[in-house]
């Protein structure tokens, strides 16, 4: 894994880890039902996702691959990050993008299903009195 990748896997991992503290409005949109096995693709701003799960150990072993929705000046594209995430059975996690989305990910009480949903993040502006 190349360093590049490695810090992207660290900010992605620190991501899902901690929920954002702010106050957020947000617009769902409908989610995308994963079985075992079978990808499913993803916008998340400029970045493209690539996302599909095994069930382990009441677990749903997520693997996201993630990549510039944009080609190079040449034509071609940069490599794909690879991030792997284990989702407790009945739990959720989520990836915020820079441009403000989030993608969250809900592993089934059975873990033998997910749904991936894209959600447009707004932080509130509090005005104070």
């Amino acid at each position: 894994m190349k360093a590049g990748e490695r810090i992207l896997a660290l900010a992605l991992g620190g991501a899902l880890s901690l929920a954002a503290s702010a106050p957020l409005r947000a617009e769902t949109w409908s989610p995308l039902t994963m079985r075992p096995l079978h990808a499913v693709s993803l916008d998340a701003g400029a970045k493209h996702v690539v996302s599909y799960f095994l069930a382990a150990e009441r677990q749903c072993k997520l693997t996201l691959m993630i990549a510039d929705g944009s080609t190079t000046g040449d034509g071609s594209q940069e490599p794909a990050a690879r991030v792997q995430v284990s989702i407790d059975a009945g739990k959720t996690a989520r990836v915020d993008s820079a441009e403000g989305k989030t993608l969250e990910f809900a592993c089934a009480p059975d873990a033998q299903g997910m749904t991936a949903a894209t959600i447009d993040r707004t932080a509130l502006y509090g005005v104070s009195e």
